[in-house]
């Protein structure tokens, strides 16, 4: 079973690294990790473009954490699709 996490993130620059690393560390790995970026205006995607088996994903204009989640459902491979927010670990 392949696992796809995606993580919608709005000014996450503080928090999306733990999140990142939450998911990298659990016993079942996931089969992609997802991020999207929500228009931030700090660095989230500089911290996440880090993580290089990281699917980053740029919304040009903030449209809520349900676009995003969509967007993200919309892009996943994976046969499970979990989702986690950017301040979760």
């Amino acid at each position: 079973m392949k696992i796809s996490v995606v993580i919608p993130a709005y000014n996450a620059a503080a928090s999306i690294a733990d999140a990142i690393q939450s998911c990298m560390q659990q016993t079942m790995q996931p089969h992609e990790i997802i991020v999207v970026d929500d228009a931030s205006t700090d660095n989230t995607c500089d911290v996440v473009a880090q993580y290089k088996d990281v699917t980053l994903l740029k919304q040009t204009a903030n449209q809520g954490p349900s676009a995003a989640r969509n967007r993200g459902i919309k892009e996943a491979t994976g046969d499970v699709i979990a989702f986690l927010d950017s301040d979760d670990t």
